[in-house]
Parts: C-alpha cells; structure tokens; sequence
C-alpha cells in the first residue's frame, strides 16, 4: 500500500477551526457591556424599603375586640388583649427569616387566666422589654401552635408581630400607666395552695422531675452584668443572681434579652412626679419575689437555675407566700447588713431630751427587757465605757466608711462610691465597727451591734463625715486614743421589729 507521506498527521487536521464566539455573539456581548439600566429605585430606597424607620405613632385602621388571654381562639381576628411578660427567649436567626427582620424574641405573656407566646420581630432595634412589663397587643391572626415548636404546652396559642412592616398589628409597653394587674399566678385560687408550690431544697432534691414544678424564692444579691464570648465569636450579655428562701439558696442565671431584666426603666426629663412613681423599678435584693415555672436547672457544687423557652416567671405575685417571703426576707436582709439605714420617725428624740420620764437602762437591764417585750418600742439612756476603738484600723484599711448595694459590701474612705453590681452612686455612712467592745457594770455590747445616727456621730467624734476625711494619721490617732476607755452617755432606743434596725441598739445622741 502506497503512503500519502501524511501518515503522522492527526485528524484535526482534516477539519477547519472552529472560530471561538459567532458575530452574533460578539454583538450581544457588545450590547451588554453598556451599563446595566436599574428599576427605577436607588440604593437608599431599597435599603429603607427593607428596612423601615420606626414608627412613633399608631393609630388603628379599624376596631379590635378587647378580650382576655384565655378567650382568644386561633384564626384570622382583630383582637386585643393585655398581660404581662413571663419569660423572653432570643430566637436564632433562620433562612425562612424575613429578610427586612434584623431579629426576633419569642415572648411568652400572661394575665391571671392564660398565656400566650408572641413572636416579635423587630427591623431596627428590638423594643425595651424586661420580665415582668405590663404590654397591650394588637394582631389580626392568632395561631395555634402545639403541634409545632412555635409555642410551649403552657402556652398553646401564638401570634406573630411586626410592627414596623404590619400596620395592623401593634405592641404597647406600659412604662407609666402599670396598674398592677394580672399579678396572679396561673392555676392559684384564693384560700387553696398552689398547685405544684414547692421549696427551693425539696426542688433540688427531686422536685425537678414533676411536670410544671414552681419555686417560689427572693432575689439575695444582683451581680455584675457581663459580656460573654461564645465559640462562634458572638457575645452575648449575662447577669447572675443569687435567689434562696428559708431552706436553701441558688444561681439564676439570665442571658440574652433577659440580662436587662433586673435594672429599672430609665425616666425621662419630661415625665412627671405621677408617672414616675408608676415607672417600673429595678429588682430590689431582699425584696423582689420570684415564682418561677418549670425553670431550667444544673446541680453541681452549687445549684443554677436558668431559663428555658417554657419556663413562667411571676415577679412579686399576688399570694400570701409572696407576702411570708418577702417578710422573712427583710428581717435577714436587716440581721445580715454590715450598714443598715438608721430608723427614721421610730423614736422620739424630744422625750429622752426635754421629756419628765428619762429612764436609765444598765446593758443587763436592756437585754432582759427586750426578751420580756419582744415586739416592744422603748428608749431611754445608756451609761457605757468604750473599751476598744477601730477608728485608726479601719481607716488604714480604707474601711472608713460603709454601705452595700446589690447585697454586695462596699468600704471606702469616701462619701459616695460607685456600686459594681449597678453601676450607680451609693452613699456610704461611718462605719459601726469604728466602735468595738462597750460595757458597764451588767454587760457589754459587740462591735457592730450598735446603730449610731449621724447626729450621734457628730457627738461622739466632734465632726462630720466629711470634716473626718480631711485628718492626718496623727489626728485619727489622737481621736482614738481619746476615746479609749472614756465614759459616755447615750441616748438609745430599741424596737422590735427587725426590719427596721436588724436587733441593733439603736443611739439616737451621745453625751460625753
């Protein structure tokens, strides 16, 4: 066979190249370079339409019906209705989450009969809520939930809010119109004892396991609110308290949302005196009673309780355990307090001073007569000589003065200090231990067991807390020595109730 002398050819070679793009398509390439035409819109309008300025005002376009928790049914309806804040869960954002939506909080709200859980979704900044606002809603659809997971068994029915995008749906917060309703816990009727009550102690030991179990404890101490970092690098704010009523004691923990639930409503210039003593206070320690409803917990150590998206919380609830807690509450509060505030309008000054009767009282005589009327308010005199001074001690310590907040001790050689816990100005009072050991012939009195005014003060030092921070080591010392086992007079009172002085002899004056 006879070779053409193409043999190493390939057989591309037998074809002609094919071009890489057709003149057609170089002309619509060439049609699309030019600048691409918009819709008509710009930049700024696109991102406001996505995300809208507030809304100042809302005036209904149409009448809603008012009705209670427990009368809402699921479906389309114009319904309002008002509760109170019970629990507030972050929700994580989702693909499904509207792209105009920056975030969204599921709320779970009550009044005295029912709850509900409400889905808020905010565009800009998410509304000033806390545990325990009174809120007015306004929403046109109301949803059933319990097959799915936007809503708990204890509260079925769910509504889903955005004021910013929806018109016809609406959410009040009343800052200064709280009439103290629906501070009834759910289930409770007047004379019966709640359903699922328990202690603190029979909780952690095995309370935990009955469905819906409610504790009922005081708020001890508010801690330092912080700022955590998690492992994907977001930060989140988180605020510990410790809780505990008469049989034990516990961490609550809030995150989130609920972080900002134990500190007061900031007041505007513009609001009045009347409305400002309606504006929601800050959780007080030895004060503020929480019932909560199957709340979260972690035993360990120490017992931490925490909240999770069923749990129920009722501050300060209308019942009379509230009323026995709080009660005990302030009596060890006042018995614990290294500075409590000196009784006013309990005794009376001018009787000891210009009165007929002026009753001088030995230490021995004092105590018997404070066991024989324990609920007894007397006054009378003192004569006592002061065995050990600390002035010198506590002010070289900066121990001068002191004052708590937030259940947390503060020491300071000053007249106002800043509270860690709440970041405000607190005002500090002389020391009681500045005074150690008193006795006289019957007795003696402990450091710390005497409440002394600030008029008594003055009397026993010569000066004010202020004219004291000024003195030099050589003064503070000669002002102790000089006190040293001196004789004095001092005018006392005593009361009973122990809320009020925490079982202190209360001094009312001093005579040297």
């Amino acid at each position: 066979m006879v070779g053409t002398g193409r043999g190493d050819a390939s057989i591309q070679q037998f074809f002609l190249p094919t071009p890489h793009s057709s003149p057609a398509k170089k002309q619509a390439v060439s049609l699309t370079s030019d600048p691409l035409v918009g819709d008509g819109f710009t930049s700024q309008e696109v991102q406001e339409a996505l995300k809208p300025k507030p809304i100042d005002s809302w005036h209904p376009d149409h009448e809603y019906v008012d009705c209670g928790i427990s009368a809402l049914q699921p479906g389309p309806q114009a319904v309002t209705f008002m509760g109170r804040i019970a629990n507030i869960y972050d929700v994580v954002n989702t693909p499904k989450t509207p792209r105009s939506a920056k975030g969204c909080v599921k709320l779970c709200v009550k009044d005295c009969d029912a709850a509900i859980t409400v889905r808020l979704w905010y565009a800009s900044r998410m509304p000033n809520l806390r545990l325990g606002q009174q809120i007015s809603i306004w929403t046109n659809h109301i949803s059933n939930g319990e097959s799915g997971t936007l809503s708990s068994s204890s509260a079925p029915l769910f509504a889903s809010l955005f004021p910013e995008r929806d018109r016809n749906c609406h959410l009040m917060v009343h800052n200064h119109s709280d009439n103290g309703m629906f501070r009834i816990p759910l289930g409770y009727r007047a004379g019966l004892p709640l359903n699922g009550l328990m202690t603190l102690q029979n909780f952690i030991d095995g309370g935990y396991d009955v469905i819906d179990a409610k504790i009922l404890v005081v708020v001890k101490s508010i801690g330092a609110k912080k700022k955590v970092t998690r492992k994907d690098e977001s930060t989140v704010e988180n605020i510990n308290l410790q809780v505990h009523d008469d049989t034990a004691e516990a961490t609550l923990g809030l995150w989130g949302t609920l972080a900002f639930s134990p500190f007061g409503q900031s007041i505007d210039a513009s609001v009045t005196d009347a409305e400002e003593s309606t504006t929601r206070h800050g959780w007080v320690p030895g004060e503020t009673v929480l019932l909560m409803q199957a709340p979260g917990w972690k035993f360990g150590r120490t017992t931490y309780l925490s909240f999770t998206s069923t749990t129920i919380l009722d501050i300060d609830p209308d019942i009379p355990d509230a009323d026995w807690l709080r009660r005990w509450a302030l009596r060890q509060k006042s018995r614990e307090a290294i500075n409590p505030p000196f009784p006013e309008d309990v005794f009376e000054i001018d009787a000891l001073t210009i009165g007929p009767i002026r009753c001088l009282f030995t230490i021995g005589e004092l105590d018997e007569f404070a066991r024989c009327a324990p609920n007894e308010t007397f006054q009378g005199y003192l004569s006592i000589i002061i065995m050990e001074t600390k002035l010198l001690d506590l002010w070289r310590r900066n121990m001068l003065l002191s004052n708590e907040c937030c259940n947390i001790p503060i020491y300071a050689n000053a007249l106002t200090v800043q509270c860690k816990g709440c970041d405000q100005e607190v005002q500090l009072r002389l020391n009681p231990k500045i005074l150690g050991q008193v006795i006289d012939e019957t007795g003696s009195i402990s450091a710390g067991k005497m409440l002394f005014s600030d008029q008594a003060w003055r009397n026993l030092l010569g000066r004010g807390p202020n004219d004291l921070l000024q003195l030099g080591y050589e003064e503070i010392k000669y002002l102790a020595d000089r006190l040293l086992f001196c004789r004095v007079s001092l005018m006392f009172g005593w009361t009973g109730d122990e809320r009020k002085a925490g079982g202190r002899v209360c001094v009312l004056g001093v005579r040297m």
